[in-house]
């Protein structure tokens, strides 16, 4: 008895398909090592420590530019990260393209830290809330008059979440959020 040609056809090419080794394999290949994530802080209380000190140079940097009416605003790369550095230099072109210019610097106080994630990797590793106070401070404009309304809320409860910059080993600001106005 003859079999069909598509028979023959189909048999062929599985025996080609076989000795040629495209056969799938029931062994899966090891997953590929991945470096993971080391903690840079071994407490609560280190990395509350070092997100006070790199709020407190994005604080100085945010400040300058602001004194210098905007000016530069890519300096905040050095201590900012993603979105957050994207939109503060845009606020930072905008400060600068109205003429504006500030005057004294924000102090803040009371950090408490909300959580330190060591095992979730470097992006939002840590956030704090502070209190924010621009008593102090004042902003002009091309003229030298202040564009701050008398009733302007001078402190403020603010989260700021921090990323873990690996190959700096440094610790930067990622997002600040205004928690409650006119409460510390």
């Amino acid at each position: 008895m003859r079999l069909p040609n598509l028979v023959r056809v189909s048999g062929g090419v599985l025996l080609l398909v076989l000795l040629s080794g495209c056969v799938p394999s029931d062994a899966t290949p090891p997953p590929e090592q991945t470096a993971s994530f080391v903690a840079p802080y071994a407490s609560d209380e280190e990395a509350l420590a070092a997100a006070e000190e790199a709020y407190a140079e994005y604080s100085r940097v945010s400040d300058e530019i602001l004194i210098e009416g905007g000016a530069d605003p890519q300096r905040l790369g050095a201590v900012a990260t993603g979105d957050f550095l994207n939109v503060s230099i845009e606020e930072m072109r905008e400060f600068e393209a109205e003429g504006y210019r500030a005057t004294g610097i924000t102090t803040y106080s009371d950090l408490v830290l909300q959580r330190y994630s060591p095992g979730a990797g470097p992006i939002d590793i840590i956030g704090l809330y502070l209190c924010s106070d621009v008593s102090g401070t004042d902003v002009l404009d091309a003229a030298g008059k202040s564009i701050i309304e008398p009733t302007r809320d001078d402190v403020s409860t603010m989260q700021v979440t921090f990323t873990f910059i690996e190959a700096d080993a440094q610790l930067v600001v990622s997002d600040q959020q205004l928690w409650e106005s006119g409460v510390c």
